[in-house]
């Protein structure tokens, strides 16, 4: 038995797509929602999917095994609604359960950014864990964390069709807004694991991103929106090292 897991706030018009592409493959569909004002709940009542109540969190990471707790199959999808899964990889996430040789799969992603592919930049392939035997993943309540695996894992390869379809970001300002929510998560964390302000963290790591995202990862191959991306992403990093400038001052 195969369930599709999905953690919800505020997106039933994205989760309505996501949730219907996993129809046909999934035994079971369960969404976990995070107090959502919208229509959300009526779209999962809808797909028939299993509801279940939680209080708004800042980052999916901190209700991933508890979402994951409330699922029924052996095997596991996770899915944040806003993506959605085509049929090639059903098809070969099927394959893995019937060989019964990999515990879990690490799933490429296709980030889809302002309405374009970004195919360069660091975002792809993007791979993730995703797919798994139920009780061999264990996540840390840490942001865009990897889960701990027991057992082999399965890299799929870079291929479109066997990709999760991600719809990131449809404007800069949802941009924007989310990731200045996650450098305050960020900065805290890092603040709590001892790292504080330095004058050579402010430049190196926003060269740093430039250097990785622009040259190495090619982001100049996605033109504008690989620039525009590459320097939000180094603004992002200035931003971490302010409010950890700022958590010492407090």
């Amino acid at each position: 038995m195969i369930s599709t897991v999905v953690v919800c706030f505020n997106e039933a018009e994205k989760l309505q797509k996501c949730l219907k592409s996993a129809t046909g493959f999934a035994d079971e569909l369960v969404v976990v929602d995070l107090d959502s004002s919208d229509a959300s709940i009526e779209v999962a009542n809808k797909f028939g999917a299993k509801v279940f109540h939680h209080q708004f969190v800042p980052f999916v990471e901190l209700v991933r095994d508890y979402a994951i707790a409330k699922t029924s199959g052996d095997w596991v999808l996770v899915l944040d609604s806003d993506e959605e899964i085509g049929k090639n990889l059903k098809e070969k996430l099927k394959e893995v359960v019937k060989k019964q040789k990999f515990t879990a799969v690490n799933i490429p992603r296709k980030n889809i950014f302002f309405g374009k592919w970004i195919k360069h930049t660091n975002w792809w392939p993007d791979r993730h864990i995703r797919f798994f035997k139920k009780g061999t993943v264990l996540w840390s309540a840490k942001i865009h964390s990897y889960p701990a695996v027991a057992g082999e894992i399965l890299d799929l390869e870079a291929r479109e069709d066997l990709a999760i379809v991600h719809f990131g970001y449809d404007s800069i300002e949802e941009f924007l807004d989310r990731q200045n929510r996650y450098s305050s998560i960020e900065a805290a964390n890092l603040y709590d694991s001892g790292l504080r302000f330095s004058w050579v963290l402010f430049f190196w790591k926003p060269a740093r991103e430039f250097l990785v995202r622009f040259l190495r990862h090619r982001g100049f191959l996605d033109g504008f929106y690989g620039l525009a991306l590459t320097i939000l992403m180094m603004i992002y990093q200035m931003i971490v090292l302010v409010k950890i400038w700022e958590l010492e001052q407090e």
